[in-house]
């Protein structure tokens, strides 16, 4: 295979959650045992009996969990829904012979071994063998599927084309007059901005990050620009607003600072590369932000809505 299609594949696994990955999963599987593989969907109030898929010829039913950007919040309740969900599959499913927990984490939270260590025990007692279906068995697969499968699959534009479809349509906007505005270079009497390092040194920034912030910080007088010359006012709010949330969400999930800059920068840059400076705006726009306390947090943490008020 000529594309580093393993880590297109945990790329693709971290991105998706709950029904998307159900819905991976179900196409997955429906490219590798076409007429065999039955993606199952919830019907209302009848539920769908904990099946998630059904791989007729060897009566194997898979119970999907998505764990968004490939971490759980909710441990407990995750683990309660493992067990209800087996226990509901055996009792809809007389005909099971296997049962897989099927999910997208890198590495499982301690509780949900040991819930899978007491299914596994139940199942035994009734002849259904288990198993857990996770990133290893995805990559085993991958020589199975062609070229062409690969590329609906977890090819570059599936990413690019998912990541810019959930932005909101006014930070596209920004974005591109962005790109739009670096293309003339930077002004001749744009102030220099100072690198925050003591920022830099308290939240850990990695160091490649540390020299791309640092390169792209020369940019924040035009990010400032096009937010505060947008048609619509309130759209100093909106880019800063988004990457906050985005930042506080992924912050609360215990990811370190380097995989938070780079889930940012692909939800505003996508994946494509391509050279028509997306990927330099995103930079642009991370940086401004995180000399601006949007992300990330100085040792005072006194400047968080510093750009949402005073964009100019």
């Amino acid at each position: 295979m000529g594309r580093n299609w393993r880590q297109m594949l945990e790329l693709k696994l971290r991105k998706s959650g709950g029904t998307s990955f159900q819905d991976f999963h179900g196409e997955f599987m429906g490219r590798l045992y076409p007429g065999d593989f039955i993606p199952v969907r919830a019907q209302g109030s009848l539920g769908d009996g904990g099946m998630d898929g059904y791989l007729e010829s060897s009566d194997t039913l898979y119970q999907c969990y998505g764990a968004r950007n490939g971490a759980v919040t909710d441990v407990r309740d995750v683990c309660k829904k493992m067990l209800a969900d087996f226990h509901t599959a055996r009792e809809s499913t007389p005909r099971m012979k296997r049962w897989l927990f099927t999910h997208n984490l890198i590495d499982l939270p301690r509780q949900m071994v040991d819930t899978y260590q007491q299914i596994r025990a139940i199942a035994q007692g009734h002849g259904i063998e288990t198993g857990l279906f996770d990133i290893n068995m995805y990559r085993d697969l991958l020589p199975k599927l062609s070229e062409d499968d690969l590329e609906d699959l977890i090819g570059i534009r599936v990413f690019n084309s998912a990541d810019l479809d959930r932005l909101p349509a006014a930070v596209s906007e920004i974005i591109a007059g962005i790109m739009e505005a670096m293309e003339d270079g930077l002004p001749a009497d744009a102030p220099i901005t100072e690198v925050p390092l003591d920022k830099m040194d308290y939240n850990n920034i990695p160091g490649r990050w540390r020299g791309n912030l640092t390169l792209f910080l020369q940019y924040s007088p035009i990010v400032k620009e096009i937010l505060a010359r947008y048609p619509d006012p309130k759209a100093p709010e909106f880019a800063p607003l988004f990457l906050q949330a985005e930042y506080k969400r992924l912050k609360e999930q215990g990811l370190d600072a380097g995989t938070i800059l780079k889930i940012l920068h692909e939800n505003l840059a996508g994946y494509v590369n391509e050279n028509d400076g997306r990927q330099e705006a995103s930079m642009a726009v991370l940086s401004s932000m995180f000399e601006s306390c949007i992300i990330f947090e100085d040792k005072e943490d006194t400047k968080t809505t510093e750009l949402v008020n005073d964009p100019a």
